[in-house]
């Protein structure tokens, strides 16, 4: 199952110190593709309102290219300009 999320504002932050996890953000894996394995970009810290612990069971990343998903959002977006 897949969500399209927005655009994201993404800025730099320093990084907490060893040992002080912040439990309202989920340090979610971007990935370049489905495949997982070699296609890691970077992690992305994402507020969450329930425990981090509950995202990483449930193995929830971030997929920059879900193939064929961004095909159809760009038809959809081109029908909507016309």
């Amino acid at each position: 199952m897949f969500s399209v999320i927005p655009v994201v504002y993404c800025k730099a932050l320093p990084v907490p110190a060893e040992g002080k996890e912040d439990k309202t953000v989920y340090q979610c894996p971007a990935y370049k593709t489905e495949d997982r394995s070699a296609t890691f970009v970077f992690t992305a810290q994402l507020k969450t309102r329930q425990p981090p612990r509950k995202w990483v069971l449930a193995g929830v990343a971030i997929i920059m290219d879900v193939e064929g998903l961004s095909d159809d959002t760009k038809k959809k977006d081109a029908k909507k300009e016309k």
